[in-house]
Parts: structure tokens; sequence; C-alpha cells
């Protein structure tokens, strides 16, 4: 009878702790499939598989992070994110096992299941947002910069754009050097920039030549350049151009090379000055909602809604607030006049993957199907 009763204990003291912490779709816990490769070592077998282990670990726990960094994400804050959560990816991991594990030539390759603490790690990374970091609206900045009929690699232009712009609401990221082609048709550019998670793209077209000397009777020791520094901002959304500047500058200096710098600087610093207030109202320009997506159930379709969100013209940006029993909670920027308006936007180019539960003024609620 004692041993059946310590055995109902036992059993109502499992299922009490089970209540108590919750892991998996339902609670602060999610599965996460991961792969590593590590190098193959004959003499430490032992050894190998533990490290295509942790190497899988931590790769899972970098999967989760990832859903989490919004497109304001700077340098410091992947820092952070690194430092806090990466490294320490062990300590998100509450249980995992191997599916796979085999050589692959020169390489060990392992394939885990994971069981991450999702709500942990989401938790870390929006705490250090509020605590140490402005949002900011990601800028790609790219340019075409030319010293005569040579193509400059310098990007002179595009120092003096952040130069211009280092003070402003903008995470400014370094773009590709540009053709003649990109100048002429921005779209494959704007395109690349929408793909890389940026809202605008600055595309700067700089070229700078030498004036001829006067003739006077003492030559001057100083070499002329005028530069002229044509700047157009395109949101990635739709192609539109959202601000322009233009300017034209000179820069005298003994060495051609530096008086060529020198115009370029000055020209496309000036004309970058003319986009900040109508970049920043275009930036103020979309509507702000609360978008939830209830039925989410795994990191790998909550990967799928953001590819979506990110396909969608009118959604200039999004930030995943919270993730926790299988319902994500985002905050919106869309050019749209209201919430039912986004609502449509969504359900009729995927109407396959959504159902719509509700919407008020400046929240909608999704199903995933």
């Amino acid at each position: 009878m004692k041993k059946l009763f310590l055995i109902g204990l036992l059993a109502l003291l499992t299922v009490t702790a089970c209540r108590s912490f919750r892991i998996g779709p339902k609670g602060e816990g999610e599965y996460v499939v991961a792969e590593s490769l590590v190098p193959y070592d004959e003499n430490n077998l032992r050894q190998m598989k533990k490290d295509g282990i942790l190497a899988a670990q931590r790769a899972a726990v970098e999967k989760v992070a990832g859903i989490f960094i919004s497109s304001a994400t700077t340098v410091d804050q992947a820092q952070v994110v690194e430092d806090k959560i990466v490294s320490k990816s062990a300590g998100f991991i509450r249980h995992s096992y191997v599916q796979k594990s085999y050589r692959k030539g020169d390489e060990f390759y392992t394939k885990i299941r994971a069981m991450v603490l999702v709500k942990d790690i989401g938790d870390i990374i929006k705490q250090s947002e509020s605590d140490t970091f402005a949002k900011k609206t990601t800028i790609l900045v790219a340019s075409h910069e030319t010293n005569g009929e040579d193509l400059s690699l310098r990007q002179d232009c595009k120092q003096a754009i952040y130069r211009a712009l280092k003070n402003q609401p903008f995470a400014l990221v370094n773009g590709d050097n540009l053709s003649q082609n990109n100048i002429d048709n921005p779209n494959p550019a704007i395109d690349k920039a929408r793909t890389e998670g940026a809202r605008f793209i600055i595309v700067a077209d700089a070229s700078t030549n030498p004036l001829e000397a006067l003739a006077t009777s003492t030559l001057s020791p100083f070499k002329t350049y005028r530069a002229r520094a044509n700047i157009r901002v395109y949101a990635t959304n739709n192609y539109a151009i959202v601000a322009e500047g233009a300017q034209q500058q000179s820069g005298l200096d003994p060495l051609p090379e530096i008086a060529a710098q020198k115009s370029i600087s000055a020209a496309c610093e000036a004309a970058a000055k003319q986009l900040i207030e109508p970049v920043n109202a275009a930036i103020n320009s979309a509507k702000q909602f609360q978008l939830m997506v209830k039925n989410v159930n795994t990191i790998e379709r909550l990967k799928r809604i953001q590819d979506i969100f990110k396909d969608l013209r009118e959604i200039e940006d999004f930030n995943l607030v919270r993730y926790a029993n299988s319902s994500a909670q985002f905050e919106v920027s869309a050019n749209t006049s209201s919430s039912d308006e986004l609502a449509a936007k969504i359900i009729r180019k995927y109407d396959v993957n959504f159902t719509v539960v509700d919407t008020t003024p400046a929240a909608v609620v999704l199903n995933f199907n």
C-alpha cells in the first residue's frame, strides 16, 4: 500500500512540476532543427562528436535570435546578441538529441533537434533594444563615382554622405559601387537593398574633372577640380523617389588626387544635407499597426511569415515584439489607410496562408493556416 502511495505522490509531483514549467510550442521553449559541420578527427572521435553537437546547438540559438533581430539592428546591438546569447548558447538549450551524424568528406555532419528557450532569447534582445539602442531606419548607401573618364573606387562620396547624415535617426549601411547601368535603371539595386532589410536606398552619382588653368603670368602650383553630385533616395517597397539632392563644388590642392577628393566630398556632403527633411518625412508617413499572428507553432513557420511580410510592398518595416504560446506579435509600419486595408492587402496576396480573426482601428489579428 505504501509503495502505491509513493508512486502516486511521485506522479503528482511530476505533473505539478511540468505545469509550473511549460516548454514546447505552448510554453517558453521551441523545438528547432539545426545542423553543423566540424573537421573530422579520427584520433579523437568522442571530442569531435561533442564539438559537432555544440556547433549545432549554437546554430539553433542563432536561428532563434535571428527572428528577433529587426531591420533596425545596429553593429553594436549585433555585438550584444553575440555576447549575451550566441556565445552562451548552451544556456539557452533545455535539451537536444542527435537526429543524424556521419562523416562527410573531411568533415563530420551533425543534425540535432533542440529545445531552445525562445522566450528568454526574445526578452534579452528586446531589453537591449529598449535600454541601449534607439530604433533606426535602415538605409543602404550606394554610389557611382568617377574622376574624369575613370571609375573611382575610393568611396569619397559615400563617406561624405555618412558625415552629413550621422546625427539622423538612420542606420546607414554600406552598399555597392554602382555601374552606369545602375544609375540609368536603379531597380535591381533597389530590389537587392530590400532583400538586405533596407527601407530606403541612397543612390549617388558623383563625378569630378580638372578645371582648365587660366592663362596668367604666374603659374599656380594648385590644381582645381570641379565635382557634380546628384543623389536620389528610393523607397525599396515601391521604387518611389522620396528625396533628391544636387550640388556642385570645387576642390583645390597641389596634388591632383587630393583636389579631386575634396571636390567630390564637398559636393556630396552638401547634396546629402538636402535629403534630411524629405527622408524624415517619408519615414514618418507610414502608419503603425499592431499585428498578431496566431497558430504559428514553429520557428520555421514564423520565419515563413516574416518572409511574407518582407515581400509585401505595402509593409515598409516590421518588428517582432513577442513570440509565445504559438502566437507572434509584430509592430508593423505600412502604407495603408487603415487596419482593414492592411488585412485586405495580406489576404489578397496570401489567402492560402492567412485568415482574418479580427481587426480594430490600430490592430489586426490573423490566423496562420
